[in-house]
Parts: C-alpha cells; sequence; structure tokens
C-alpha cells in the first residue's frame, strides 16, 4: 500500500519544523508531509517589506528560523493565489491551509481550510449561548478576530498571547482568560504549540481547542490514517 501523501501550505515560508512536528505528532509516520510557504518566493528583505498596513491587514507567523514576524494579509493572499495551484498539482491525498485567518475568494480543488475545521470543531462543541475564549497573537487582531467568530447566540471574549510567549506570559494569560469563564478555549493560531495550551489549561481549567491539533486530527480522518 502507498504511504499518504499530506499536503501543507503555511502563510509565511517553508520548511516549518515545529508545525511538521505538531501534524508528525498526530499522524505518526503514516503519511508524508509535503509543505510549501506562500511566502517562499520572497527573500529576507522581501519579507520585511510585506509589514502590515493596518490592524485588518495582520496576520502572525513563524519563519523557519524561529523568528515571529507580523506579515501583509494582502501580500500573503497573493502568494497562495500560486501556491494553491502548486498545491492542486502535487496531487495529496489531503491537502491543507495552515492558517486560521480566512481568505474570501481562494480555493482549490481538494484543498481544506484550517480556519474552516476549526470553525466547525467550536461549532460543535460550543454550546448554544455558550462563551468562547479567544487566544490571539495580538491584541491588534482582537476587533477582526471576534468579527469572524461572531455567531448569533454566542459570546466571545480574547486575550492576546504571542505564540512564542514564555511560561510567565502564558500563565499571566491564563489567568486572564479565567476571569471571562468561558466554556471553551481556543488557540486561534496555528503557531500555537501543545505546550502553550497544556499550561493555559492548567490555569483556566476550560476544554481547548488547538488549531494545529485540530486540523491534524482532521487531515489524518480525511486521509483514512
Amino acid at each position: 500500500m502507498s504511504r499518504t501523501t499530506l499536503g501543507l501550505l503555511v502563510i509565511g515560508q517553508s520548511p516549518r519544523p515545529d508545525l511538521e512536528a505538531a501534524f508528525a505528532h498526530v499522524l505518526g509516520n503514516a503519511a508524508d508531509l509535503r509543505l510549501m510557504g506562500a511566502l517562499d518566493h520572497l527573500d529576507h528583505d522581501g519579507i520585511a517589506a510585506v509589514a502590515p498596513r493596518d490592524d485588518k491587514d495582520t496576520l502572525y507567523t513563524t519563519l523557519p528560523d524561529g523568528r515571529s514576524v507580523l506579515i501583509s494579509k494582502a501580500a500573503v493572499t497573493e502568494g497562495m493565489t500560486r501556491r494553491l495551484a502548486e498545491l492542486d498539482q502535487l496531487g495529496a491525498d489531503v491537502a491543507v491551509v495552515c492558517c486560521t485567518g480566512r481568505f474570501p475568494g481562494l480555493s482549490a480543488p481538494g484543498v481544506h481550510f484550517a480556519s474552516d475545521l476549526l470553525s466547525g470543531a467550536v461549532a460543535g462543541a460550543l454550546p448554544h449561548g455558550g462563551r468562547l475564549g479567544i487566544f490571539l497573537p495580538t491584541a491588534a487582531q482582537a476587533a477582526e478576530g471576534h468579527k469572524r467568530w461572531e455567531r448569533e447566540g454566542r459570546e466571545s471574549v480574547s486575550v492576546a498571547l504571542s505564540p512564542d510567549a514564555d511560561d510567565a506570559t502564558i500563565e499571566t494569560a491564563a489567568r486572564e482568560m479565567a476571569t471571562h469563564a468561558p466554556d471553551i478555549v481556543v488557540h486561534d493560531c496555528i503557531s500555537y504549540k501543545p505546550h502553550a495550551r497544556d499550561l493555559a489549561r492548567a490555569i483556566h481549567g476550560r476544554p481547548t481547542l488547538l488549531a494545529v491539533s485540530v486540523a491534524a486530527r482532521f487531515a489524518a480522518e480525511l486521509a483514512g490514517i
């Protein structure tokens, strides 16, 4: 039996060892991961040149060298348009766009968006009239974050927490989240790691959805792994 091929598209650049490790944690060695980045065509200066224009244009990503940067959603959207065609040509059994932001108008046959997978998981797990707690990378993303998560019969609260935050910062953010008493907490960025989820959950004590784990588990199911 041939091995499953899983195509991954990140909004920054490849490679992303941390992201591949998170998927491999769920998938084991049952799949070959093929990862590409929306901004793979840019060099160091090019990345620096695509800074966000405003809060609505702000996305967070981790670069291959481990640095965290804020980048322009418009630039990412342009790059993703190129990569989606390449992702389709890859012929992967399952393909996932690894970003929890929404990109209206972008689609490709057989390509699943982590934003949709995470949204579906929240919808299925959060009771009607429930309160959703959202960890976002920056406070500047709060308005857009609430807009994306807003639903009739749902209340949402957000707390800023950088995905590369140290333990002390995670603990402080988790205590703030606890004061909002959410029914479910979501880590709304693909760059959040299991360590941050586990440390925060030990403090706020609420059921938690981690974007990268949700995307990986859906991918595994879709691939029959």
